[in-house]
C-alpha cells in the first residue's frame, strides 16, 4: 500500500468522481483509476460501487477513508520533521558518570535550547560497555575514555580529566604500611579507570588490605572520609564532593591520562552526530 494510492482514493471520495479528483490533483484521470484499482487489488475489497459514470463508496471504502485521514496527516507531519534548516531526529548518547555529572549538564541544556526538534536520549555506562554499544549500533555517540583505537571508531578530545588519590583528610604522607592497613575502593573491570588504578597499584607495589568494588563515587567518598580506606576519583568529582566529605586529594604524576573523548562510528551518515559534538565542545 502506497501513500499515493491512499491520497488518490481519498480525493475520489471527497470530490465524487475520478474526473473531479484528477482536476484537483492536477493529473490525468487514468492515473487515479489505476491507483485505486491497485489499492482494491491489494486489499482484496471493492472500495467503490461503479454504476455507469457514477461512484458510490462501499462500507469497506468508508472504513478505509476514516482511517486514511489519520494516515495522511501523520505522513505529512513526519515529512515536515525533516524540512527546513532545523535538525531533527532521535539521538542516543552514552557517557561516563563523571562526564554526565561534572561536564555535560550545561552543554546538554544549551543543546536542547538550540535543537528542540532532536529527541535526545542519555545513557550512562562504563567505558567498555559504552564502546560495545556504540559498535553494535545502540548508541550514536559516546563520551568516554580515549583516544579509542578501533577500526570502526573515531574520536576527538572532549574534556580534560585526571585521577586523584583520596584519603582521609588527616593523612598527609602515604606509605606501604598505611596502604596495607586500609581498603581500596574501585569500580568494576568494565571501567577504564580500573585499568589505570590496577596498573598503578602493580607498578608501585601497593598491597591494600582489601579491594572492594563500589560503583558509586558518593559511597567511596563516605567510606574514605570515615577512615576505612582510599580511592582514585576523577578530579572533577573531587571538586564537587570535597566540601561534603573530610578527605584529602593526592596528586599522582604516574597514573596516566583520564581525559575523555567524543567517540563515534567512522562511517556514520547522520549529521546529528558532528552537530552534537560541535554544540558540546568546551568553550
Amino acid at each position: 500500500m502506497k501513500l499515493s494510492q491512499i491520497k488518490f482514493f481519498c480525493a475520489v471520495v471527497e470530490h465524487g468522481t475520478v474526473a473531479a479528483a484528477a482536476k484537483a490533483l492536477n493529473c490525468v484521470p487514468s492515473n487515479i483509476t489505476i491507483r485505486v484499482r491497485e489499492l482494491e487489488s491489494q486489499l482484496n475489497v471493492a472500495l467503490f460501487i461503479r454504476e455507469r459514470n457514477r461512484l458510490f463508496v462501499t462500507p469497506e471504502g468508508r472504513l478505509l477513508y476514516e482511517k486514511a485521514g489519520t494516515l495522511l496527516a501523520l505522513a505529512s507531519e513526519t515529512q515536515q520533521l525533516f524540512e527546513g534548516n532545523q535538525p531533527s531526529g532521535s539521538l542516543n548518547v552514552g557517557a561516563l558518570d563523571a562526564v554526565l555529572s561534572n561536564h555535560l549538564p550545561p552543554h546538554i541544556a544549551n543543546y536542547r535550547r538550540a535543537r528542540p526538534r532532536v529527541r535526545l536520549n542519555i545513557h550512562p555506562g562504563h567505558s567498555f560497555a559504552l564502546e560495545r554499544r556504540l559498535v553494535d549500533g545502540e548508541l550514536d555517540v559516546i563520551v568516554s575514555d580515549g583516544p579509542i583505537d578501533h577500526p570502526l571508531l573515531a574520536s576527538s578530545i572532549a574534556f580534560r580529566e585526571s585521577l586523584m588519590l583520596i584519603t582521609p583528610k588527616a593523612i598527609r604522607r602515604l606509605s606501604a604500611e598505611w596502604y596495607a592497613e586500609h581498603e581500596l575502593y574501585v569500580f568494576g573491570t568494565s571501567c577504564y579507570y580500573r585499568q589505570l588504578v590496577d596498573a598503578w597499584i602493580s607498578r608501585n607495589q601497593v598491597t591494600p588490605r582489601a579491594v572492594l568494588e563500589i560503583e558509586s563515587y558518593p559511597i567511596m567518598f563516605a567510606c574514605v572520609a570515615a577512615g576505612h580506606g582510599f580511592a582514585f576519583v576523577p578530579a572533577s568529582f573531587f571538586a564537587t564532593y570535597q566540601r561534603g566529605y573530610s578527605v584529602r586529594a593526592h596528586q599522582l604524576d604516574d597514573i596516566g591520562s583520564a581525559d575523555t573523548y567524543f567517540v563515534w562510528r567512522k562511517h556514520q551518515a547522520s549529521a546529528l552526530v558532528p552537530d552534537f559534538i560541535d554544540n558540546c565542545l568546551p568553550d
